[in-house]
Parts: C-alpha cells; structure tokens; sequence
C-alpha cells in the first residue's frame, strides 16, 4: 500500500471498524503506521514530542484504534517510545554514541552473515545480489523522506538478501531488529548523501560473492559498515 502524505486520511469506515473483514482493517492500520512513519522521518513530528493518539487519529482522519495499533508497531522499530504514564513519544534522534552502539551490532553480525552466506552462495543467488544493488542505484535519494524511502528500501533490501543467504531465519530476525534504528540515520536529511559510496561498497561484497571468497566477503561487509559509521560521524 503506498505511502499517505502527511495529514491525509486514510478512507476509513465513516464510523467504526464494526463490521470491517480482517484484510480492511489490516489495510487501514498498513496505510496509519506509513503515514505515521513519514510524519517522524519527515520532522512532521519533532523527536521527542508527544504522540497524542487521539490528536494523530483526528489530523489523518481515522479513529484511535489504528493509530494505537500503528503507533504499536513503530515502537517496535524504535521510532516511538512509550512510557506508562506519559504514553507514547518520538523517539530523539540518535546520539552520536547509539550510533557507534547500532554499527558495533551490525559488525558483530553482518560480517559473519556476508561469510556464510557467501560458502552457500550459487550463481543464482550472486544474480540476485546483483539485481538488488541495480534498484539501489537506480532509486532516488531524495528530496525528502518520501523522496528517498525507496532507496532505504533497497539498501536494507540487500543486507537482508544477505542474511537470507544463510539459511538461517533466526539471522534473518535479527536482523530485521535493526531496521527501524537504522531508518533513524536518516531523519534530520533531505537526501541521502553516501548513496554512491554504499553502492560501491555493496558491489565489493557482491564481487567476493561471484569469487566464492567467504573470507573477502566478510571483510567487505566490515568495510562498508565501518564507513557507514565514519560518514555519519563527519556528516
């Protein structure tokens, strides 16, 4: 379901969900938790303002339920942060020292998910990894956060391509734990500003892949997470 702007309504049921089939429901909290998401990555909400659900229900147009439910989920990713007595709030941007904390995360694990996927990897999948950095490429970086959101997409696309690679769904959970605080490197832009440099380094993994060398694989996926972190130090 594509993404709301900020402040447009998500054609819910004029009353209530009462009546709704499970797939109509799920469609209207989809299209509540985008719209919600592009409101925190676009500063249409400050981090660390207060989310009032019944406010944020009012300026898109739907009733409080799948705002309770969207804003559920975005605490997942990170995005939204919940107390018991104060409720839900956007998260503040990362400091520079959550920052180092995700990328130390990401080295412990993403390297030795480039190897073993790598010693798995047939010609079939190299084409696969091939065809995901290509949408990277191709996908804008900006202006804005509905600008670049396809190239987010694509770039965790293809980190999860790589833990896919080794068979092992439990890799791929962990994984996927990340992805709304890596999202957070990406609030305060208006364009993503090392798109060239992650294609490139995304293609040096790919090329130890087409090698068949677990060993270069790994190291290239380090290198690439390192110059995430030293890049957004300097940025």
């Amino acid at each position: 379901m594509d993404t709301l702007p900020p402040g447009a309504a998500p054609r819910e049921h004029p009353s209530s969900a009462r009546g709704w089939t499970p797939a109509e429901h799920r469609g209207v909290t989809d299209a509540v938790h985008d719209a919600l998401l592009e409101l925190l990555m676009s500063r249409g909400v400050e981090p660390g303002s207060a989310l009032r659900t019944q406010a944020l229900a009012d300026r898109l147009g739907v009733s409080a339920t799948p705002v309770r439910e969207a804003l559920a989920r975005l605490e997942g990713t990170g995005l939204v942060v919940r107390s018991a007595r104060r409720g839900y709030r956007a998260a503040p941007l990362l400091s520079a020292r959550e920052l180092a904390q995700l990328v130390d995360v990401r080295l412990l694990v993403e390297p030795g998910n480039a190897e073993r996927a790598c010693a798995r990897a047939d010609d079939a999948f190299v084409a696969r990894l091939h065809a995901a950095v290509e949408r990277q490429r191709r996908a804008p970086t900006g202006p804005g956060y509905s600008g670049f959101k396809r190239y987010l997409e694509a770039d965790w696309a293809f980190h999860e391509l790589v833990a896919e690679g080794t068979g092992n769904p439990f890799i791929v959970r962990t994984l996927d734990s990340f992805r709304g605080f890596v999202q957070r490197l990406h609030q305060v832009e208006q364009h993503v500003p090392d798109s060239r440099e992650s294609v490139a380094e995304h293609e040096a993994v790919v090329r130890a892949f087409e090698a068949r060398d677990a060993a270069a694989a790994g190291a290239a996926m380090r290198v690439h997470l390192e110059a995430v972190l030293e890049r957004a130090d300097t940025g």
